[in-house]
């Protein structure tokens, strides 16, 4: 994937690895470690869920169901055992808004709010995306990240919320929340 994020055809610049495929992949190992899961299906997915965003912008309103059948080519043709590759790919579909512990299985739990745990905590990296990669104004560039803080927080479990407790805290008082 790093060389997917290097690419000119992703939009998102290569940043993007680190700061938010390498923060999710760090906190949903951190989430699977702590609570048991299987630790290959997380990073698998962390790494792999924007995928079909990285490839082509155009596909981010649909890109958990194409990231997941693009997981799935991939994995295939590394003859990755075809169970293991539908718990990646249920991740990889399912990571974009925090699932909730009960609503699926542990992988899926924790990739998802990994996900929105990394977009609470690295805010350097989504001013740049709010204002260079989408070209938002200033107010609309402000409330969309504020409104994706304070939503992402309060759809995160509470494990995920003690973990990045603190940073929450310092990124509601950068967006005056």
């Amino acid at each position: 994937m790093s060389n997917e994020c290097n690419s000119s055809k992703n939009a998102f610049g290569p940043a993007f690895f680190e700061e938010h495929l390498s923060v999710v992949a760090e906190y949903a190992t951190e989430l699977g470690k702590a609570f048991g899961a299987d630790l290959e299906i997380i990073q698998l997915a962390a790494w792999l869920h924007d995928i079909s965003a990285v490839q082509d912008f155009a596909a981010l309103p649909r890109h958990p169901a194409l990231g997941a059948e693009i997981t799935r080519k991939l994995l295939q043709e590394k003859d990755y055992p075809s169970e293991r590759i539908e718990r990646v790919a249920k991740c990889i579909a399912s990571h974009s808004t925090p699932v909730q512990i009960g609503n699926g299985p542990l992988e899926e739990v924790y990739v998802s709010n990994a996900d929105a745990m990394s977009q609470i905590v690295k805010p350097a990296y989504w001013f740049y995306y709010v204002f260079q990669v989408r070209q938002f104004s200033f107010a609309e560039g402000w409330d969309w990240l504020r409104q994706r803080v304070e939503s992402n927080w309060a759809a995160l479990i509470p494990p995920a919320k003690e973990i990045i407790e603190n940073e929450y805290r310092l990124v509601r008082e950068t967006l005056v929340l």
